[in-house]
């Protein structure tokens, strides 16, 4: 664990109890003790200070301090007795400290564990939301609406373990119309992308993120794809055509491919060779 995620149920109290498996994981896992600290996010993403008051392995109570924002790098891993590597606590040279657009995920809604391996992937990769789309071919919203309290803790497990300094958002299933509403495309603020198996594209990824909006929603569609109804809504909605290249990728395989192509490609811009 690299940080830890305050529960939903903490109302910025100066302390804070902890109880069932985190209290074990805090307690008996990572062996921690009074006297112990760590950084924390609160349930609105606030950075926090978390020390331990006491321990025992059915409970936790812990001194909740306002922390300033985690700086670009990395943060070493709690546990008990370990000492953090010197390039943990360095932070990322100075050439990657650059601003990096906030990152929407709209997945359309996988079967059993996949979407799982998605929410907990992109959590990882520093997404700041995740949002379920009820599409024609993906799994109806009555089974997704029954999972959303399993993928929350998967988000939370996953900034715990990653460290990542962006506390990413789960929403709640959305269709495809109510995405462009809400999300709608801004020249120079907000880009909508849409992935698509065939090359509708109208540009490369690089050229479409020459300048760096402020946000990025990119869509993935559930297995089998967006239909011809659910492309022509996109269009519509302002968003564009993204491809990523000659192979046919399973959803799950695709989302994650995006996501790390956005990010790659706006965290390296300033190495970027601009070729007509």
């Amino acid at each position: 664990m690299r940080q830890f995620v305050l529960p939903g149920s903490w109302g910025g109290e100066p302390s804070c109890v902890i109880t069932g498996r985190d209290a074990r994981r805090l307690s008996g896992v990572l062996r921690l003790v009074p006297g112990d600290s760590f950084p924390a996010l609160g349930p609105d993403g606030s950075p926090y200070t978390c020390s331990i008051v006491a321990a025992s392995a059915s409970s936790v109570t812990l001194r909740v301090d306002a922390a300033p924002a985690q700086p670009a790098g990395y943060l070493p891993d709690i546990r008990a007795g370990k000492t953090s590597d010197p390039l943990s606590r360095a932070g990322a040279p100075a050439a990657f400290r650059v601003r990096l657009p906030s990152i929407t995920l709209a997945i359309g809604a996988l079967q059993g564990s996949k979407l799982d391996d998605v929410v907990r992937a992109a959590t990882e990769a520093g997404v700041a939301t995740i949002i379920p789309l009820i599409t024609a071919r993906s799994v109806p919203a009555e089974r997704i609406g029954g999972r959303m309290d399993r993928l929350r803790r998967i988000v939370a497990e996953a900034l715990g373990q990653s460290g990542s300094p962006t506390p990413t958002m789960l929403r709640e299933a959305t269709s495809i119309a109510a995405l462009c509403e809400a999300y709608p495309p801004v020249a120079g603020s907000r880009l909508g992308l849409f992935f698509h198996e065939l090359p509708l594209a109208q540009a490369s990824i690089h050229r479409y993120c020459t300048d760096v909006p402020e946000e990025i929603v990119a869509c993935i569609g559930p297995e089998g794809g967006f239909d011809d109804d659910e492309i022509r809504a996109l269009f519509t909605g302002g968003f564009v055509p993204a491809w990523l290249g000659p192979t046919v990728l399973r959803a799950e395989t695709a989302a994650i491919f995006a996501v790390a192509s956005l990010r790659i490609v706006c965290l390296e811009r300033f190495s970027w060779s601009m070729i007509e």
